[in-house]
């Protein structure tokens, strides 16, 4: 804690106050001691030093495109796959890149320091990818149309598949608002002729299909 830091707290004299060992918004911070009342609720803190960096606020992603979809579709923004409008997609502020090596998954790239990480895509298919030193668009045939993505700072990889959970069958696990409602299992209870009686079985062959809203988690 700085000089500062401590005539700041000096000054306002809370009487309820938490120390961090870096930044409350940073991932991993955790609390280096806790004041209620002025009274320690730690008898031995253990507290681990961190870089420089976790002290400052964390950089966030910009999602004002998002937030305007969201009231556009009222909530419901469309999840099926469009065609690229352009030739070639360069991917920029590529922090990692996850691609398929001998039937496993593998990192082939990670950024180094300020490294800026770029991919580029031609048809649907990746072309080049590392620094951006390394993958120049000079080589683009004359007419080809070029779309600029900033991942800012995320990573690329296949898609990835779950399965033996509820995906696709409820919108959110802790809120049942957002759910179908309750299935009725025969096993446990009667179920209502309306929805096929007590030989009824309920199942779900391939909610994804219906292109469910679930598929956000995929």
């Amino acid at each position: 804690m700085s000089l500062h830091e401590r005539r700041l707290i000096r000054r306002a004299s809370p009487k309820d106050l938490v120390i961090w060992d870096s930044h409350p918004l940073a991932l991993g911070a955790t609390p280096a001691q806790v004041f209620i009342d002025g009274i320690p609720q730690l008898d031995a803190p253990h507290v681990v030093p961190k870089p420089e960096a976790f002290q400052d606020l964390p950089k966030v992603p910009n999602f004002d495109r998002e937030a305007e979809e969201a009231v556009a579709f009222e909530g419901l923004p469309p999840l099926l796959p469009e065609r690229a409008s352009a030739d070639v997609i360069l991917f920029t502020n590529v922090n990692s890149i996850i691609l398929p090596r001998r039937g496993d998954l593998a990192e082939v790239y990670s950024t180094l320091g300020d490294e800026v990480g770029v991919v580029v895509v031609r048809n649907g298919d990746i072309t080049c990818y590392g620094a951006e030193v390394t993958c120049a668009l000079d080589d683009l045939s004359k007419g080809e149309r070029v779309r600029v993505v900033d991942l800012q700072g995320g990573a690329i990889s296949p898609g990835l598949l779950t399965y033996g959970s509820p995906l696709g069958l409820q919108e959110i696990e802790a809120e049942p608002s957002t759910g179908d409602g309750l299935v009725f299992d025969p096993l446990t209870g009667r179920v209502p002729k309306l929805v096929g009686g007590d030989t009824s079985i309920v199942r779900a062959v391939d909610a994804l299909q219906f292109a469910g809203r679930d598929t956000l988690f995929v």
